[in-house]
């Protein structure tokens, strides 16, 4: 009855305060949706994007002065391939033409939303009844400085219902428990007020994601422990470091009650989805998006990672640097919001198909995500070395319990640093496996160095990088 009360009351009524409309009916009709036919979700695709077209050339000066630069006209959007006559749009061109971005009846909610003081993302209560009901908004920033946009709730409501959806995959139902290691603008107060409410009115229990020591990784055991939350969700970094300290600790995660992981914020390797599912032995799954366009693809149980095609139009463009593996990912969110992004570079390296899934579902599939524009490396031989290479290197059943963590570092002079935490066995041979690998899949002047450090400090962002370019 509880979870009755908070799935289908007490979380979709409060987030209508904070102008989070219609979350309930959203997760409904994609429940639909993702078994429509293949040509009838491309129908409903392009009839939401001729209606973007026409909305962003009546209401936002960025998009009406490129259009008429180009002497593009709505009307010649007449498929879903003509969105190639846009061109991409990329963070620079979102810090430069920030305010050109906006639709211009909402410019001057923007310029309060500015003024407010209010961290970013931190929505306003009863927002419905504000005339003013813009938030401004950041990006992680782990790839450079971060971007601010602005959205009104109707994208985070929509990425609740997304939530609802994945869940519902794993058999989790609206309403049931959930832990979530998050990312806090201030400092983590169990005993605070609004962390209270959430728990009680969603059935969330909010734990440090950032930052942790063994001090929060014990904290968030001991509450998940009396919680018994049917999900936990975390940054990748947040859920992996959280295992390894179970692990390490001996303790038995299996009358905590947890059914499903979530992953998101970042990649979820091979060897990261395996601890996970190796320690708290239940489903572990991925979601791939970036705030500014809110959750793209989710992963299913067979294994697919699901583009939420209802919404979005997702493309693999061309990359700067000649890569044939896949392309620069391109996302257009086809609902309306007070800043539409089209073609947005996501910075990822990816590709999209059309291959069946086996869990029925028709939405696309994203065939590979290869990693960030800037974690593919092409070597002094011309090379393109992907992240995952490095998975392959260090998680092999001999030697993947001897490295705890690993980040790989490119030098400007495209040489190697590899920092790693050691873990039980490591030697002289796991070394020598390194340097043997780096021999047989690097030019031969590729210089190496190996660095041992206690901990792998995330980016500020929260996120843990496995890979820096400094070359980019």
């Amino acid at each position: 009855m509880r979870e009755l009360l908070v799935g289908h009351v007490a979380f979709p009524v409060t987030n209508y305060l904070y102008n989070r409309k219609r979350i309930l009916s959203q997760y409904r009709g994609l429940l639909k949706t993702e078994r429509y036919g293949t040509d009838q979700l491309q129908e409903l695709q392009l009839e939401k994007l001729k209606g973007l077209v026409r909305y962003v050339y009546e209401y936002v000066p960025y998009y009406r002065n490129l259009f008429d630069r180009l002497a593009l006209k709505p009307s010649d959007i007449r498929a879903l391939s003509d969105i190639s006559k846009i061109p991409p749009l990329g963070r620079r061109d979102l810090v430069e033409n920030r305010e050109e971005l906006i639709d211009s009846r909402f410019l001057e909610d923007s310029v309060i939303a500015d003024r407010s003081g209010r961290p970013p993302g931190e929505p306003l209560l009863f927002a419905p009844f504000r005339r003013h009901k813009m938030v401004r908004n950041t990006s992680s920033g782990s790839t450079g400085a971060p971007t601010v946009f602005y959205e009104d709730g109707s994208r985070t409501a929509l990425n609740w219902a997304y939530e609802l959806r994945l869940k519902q995959w794993y058999g989790v139902r609206p309403g049931e428990r959930e832990a979530r290691l998050a990312r806090l603008a201030t400092a983590y107060d169990p005993d605070s007020r609004s962390l209270a409410l959430r728990k009680a009115l969603w059935n969330q229990l909010i734990l440090p994601g950032t930052n942790l020591s063994e001090k929060e990784y014990a904290l968030s055991v001991e509450r998940i422990r009396i919680f018994r939350p049917a999900t936990l969700w975390g940054y990748t970094s947040a859920l992996t470091g959280l295992a390894e300290y179970v692990k390490t600790s001996g303790l038995d995660p299996s009358r905590w009650g947890i059914r499903l992981v979530i992953s998101w914020a970042a990649p979820l390797y091979d060897h990261e989805k395996t601890l996970l599912e190796e320690v708290f032995r239940c489903p572990v799954a991925n979601i791939y998006g970036a705030r500014e366009v809110g959750h793209i693809a989710a992963a299913c149980l067979a294994g697919s990672f699901h583009i939420n095609q209802e919404n979005l139009i997702v493309e693999s463009g061309k990359t700067e640097n000649g890569v044939t593996e896949g392309g620069e990912l391109l996302v257009t969110n086809l609902d309306r919001s007070p800043m539409p992004l089209i073609r947005y570079r996501m910075g990822d390296i990816g590709e999209v198909g059309n291959q069946r899934c086996g869990c029925g579902r028709t939405l696309q599939v994203m065939s590979k995500l290869i990693g960030r524009t800037g974690e593919i490396f092409i070597a002094k031989d011309g090379r393109m070395i992907s992240p995952n290479f490095w998975c392959r290197v260090f998680m092999t059943d001999k030697h993947a319990g001897q490295i705890r963590r690993f980040q790989v570092i490119y030098t400007k002079e495209k040489n190697l640093r590899v920092v790693v935490v050691k873990g039980d066995g490591y030697s002289g041979e796991t070394e020598n496996y390194i340097r043997g690998m780096v021999r047989d899949n690097f030019s031969s002047d590729t210089d190496l160095e190996i660095q041992c450090v206690p901990e792998i400090a995330p980016h500020v962002s929260g996120k843990y990088q496995m890979v820096i370019n400094e070359v980019k």
